[in-house]
């Protein structure tokens, strides 16, 4: 008998009854679980699904809980995970969303059935429909609207019909309506933003992909399909300085220039599939807006992955380049042109490293907490991995562009003259060596300098040392047959101090000593105790 014959809710009965002998010890899916099943039947009766559909979405969640109570760790964890994800939707459940989710379930239960979790990032396919799937930490393998449309755009370069065919159906029966247009959501957290979420690259990507399928696969319905996904994107446009910028995301107002690039070539290329002129002249707004903001994206040295931000990673500033490259190609634009050969010639240029003020003398040993370590200030033009060299070679410590410091702290070493490198690799493997300015390693030999005075019993004094923190001071009494130590301990270089020593009349010495152990002695005269 099948998972799908035994029902949901007897696989949840036995799941309770196998994992717990009471309700506070059930496992959290297992209200998840509960809620799937109270989804679907109330998606049943509003007429969202049909019989069929619902019993496909009861068996996809059947299956996750015969396999969550086997799985070990992170493979348990993962899918849980996505079960606890599907179940928070239970209110919305319809076709397009059982597609999506329930498929997107069924995926990862048989994936962490017989696999571990993979590296973040990783694409894999579900060839039962053509799907794919991007891993995420924590979250198992997610439906992501715009890493699909990308393959189905791959799929239609390549001429690979059936894969083309596959894949658009699959996208087509995952679409939504938003704003009297389709739309593909993402079912994830990310960056702020609460699921269900769409983005206006992803969209555009989706009307270039299908608009493409439809001309390739001689298929009118794709064709009209695009046309309503360009609907929505005019929707997802903010406006930014220059012009219109797309919303990479709808739920913030980030300007990112990887969006905004692949958009204008993706409704350049619906508009030639379906010759809609309005695509024609927003791509051109887009383009302007680009254009205008671009310089505001040159670090000089880097690409910025959004106005205002931090630089893009290696992989965004390639991409940047290329699609610059590519609308060079299409438009002459000279800006465009420039950019791509300025953002090129990045990926080839070493950073660039700049010193700040130089360190002064260090007396590194004994490590008293002053002036034991030499701070080098820097300025590099790019995110790079530095690593600064002395006698020995540091760890490398990843930096971002702008100023930073690092120290070197050597401990018992020998005094001289030392001269540290620093070497930067950015993240494209170029690197550079600097030389940065002699550092002079010294030992205190000098003893500090002292001035003290008795004023009855009230010790004053004061001093100074630029390699110690402190004194360590001590004053000794002496008379015929008899010798005192009356230890004040660590202070600072100016101070006072009541003495309480023994009756009768004394000889008072200070004896003042630094960090390194130099001493100097003050002779304070006589001094007389009339208690202890």
């Amino acid at each position: 008998m099948g998972l799908r014959a035994v029902g949901l809710g007897a696989v949840l009965a036995l799941a309770a009854l196998l994992l717990s002998g009471s309700a506070s010890a059930k496992p959290p899916w297992v209200k998840d679980l509960a809620s799937i099943d109270r989804g679907i039947d109330r998606a049943l009766a509003l007429g969202r699904i049909d019989a069929a559909e619902a019993a496909d979405d009861r068996s996809a969640a059947a299956a996750a809980a015969n396999v969550l109570p086997k799985l070990p760790s992170s493979r348990y964890r993962n899918l849980a995970a996505v079960v606890h994800q599907v179940a928070g939707f239970w209110k919305g459940y319809d076709s397009a969303r059982g597609h999506a989710l329930f498929g997107m379930l069924s995926f990862n239960t048989r994936w962490f059935a017989s696999h571990w979790d993979v590296k973040a990032g990783t694409e894999v396919v579900d060839y039962s429909d053509g799907t794919w799937y991007h891993a995420f930490p924590g979250i198992g393998f997610q439906f992501h609207p715009l890493e699909n449309f990308g393959k189905l755009n791959n799929f239609v370069t390549q001429k690979n019909t059936s894969r083309a065919e596959q894949l658009a159906q699959t996208l087509m029966d995952r679409s939504v309506v938003r704003a009297g247009g389709l739309a593909w959501e993402y079912y994830f957290r990310f960056g702020g933003g609460r699921p269900p979420w769409i983005s206006g690259m992803a969209q555009a990507v989706a009307a270039q992909a299908l608009s493409r399928a439809g001309t390739f696969l001689a298929d009118p319905t794709l064709t009209a399909a695009s046309q309503r996904v360009y609907k929505t994107i005019p929707l997802l446009t903010r406006s930014a300085q220059t012009g219109p910028w797309i919303r990479l995301y709808a739920f913030n107002n980030v300007t990112v220039l990887n969006a905004q690039l692949q958009t204008i070539l993706s409704l350049q290329d619906y508009a030639t599939q379906t010759g809609d002129q309005a695509a024609v002249k927003l791509a051109s707004r887009l383009q302007a807006a680009a254009v205008g903001l671009l310089p505001r994206f040159d670090t000089g040295y880097w690409s910025l992955y959004s106005l205002g931000g931090d630089e893009a990673p290696l992989e965004y500033h390639k991409y940047v380049v290329r699609l610059l490259t590519t609308l060079t190609r299409r438009t002459q634009d000279p800006t465009f042109a420039g950019y791509a050969q300025r953002f090129g010639d990045d990926l080839r240029e070493p950073p660039v490293v700049k010193q700040g003020p130089a360190p002064g003398a260090i007396y590194p040993w004994p490590q008293d907490g002053y002036r034991d370590y030499s701070r080098y200030v820097f300025w590099v033009s790019k995110r790079s991995a530095v690593r600064l060299q002395v006698v020995h070679a540091a760890k490398p410590v990843t930096v971002s562009r702008g100023w930073h410091s690092l120290a070197w702290s050597p401990g018992r070493i020998e005094p001289g003259v030392y001269t540290p490198t620093l070497r930067a690799v950015d993240v494209a493997g170029n690197a550079t060596q600097t030389e940065l300015t002699p550092v002079e390693v010294r030992r205190d030999t000098q003893a500090p300098k002292v001035s003290a005075a008795l004023a009855g019993r009230r010790l004053y004094w004061r001093g100074s040392d630029d390699a110690s923190p402190w004194l360590a001071l001590r004053v000794v009494l002496r008379r015929p047959g008899a010798v005192r130590t009356l230890w004040l301990g660590r202070e600072n270089f100016r101070g006072s101090a009541l003495l309480a020593a023994p009756r009768g009349l004394w000889s008072a010495t200070l004896v003042a000593a630094d960090s390194s152990g130099n001493s100097t002695q003050v002779a304070l005269g006589s001094f007389r105790a009339s208690r202890g």
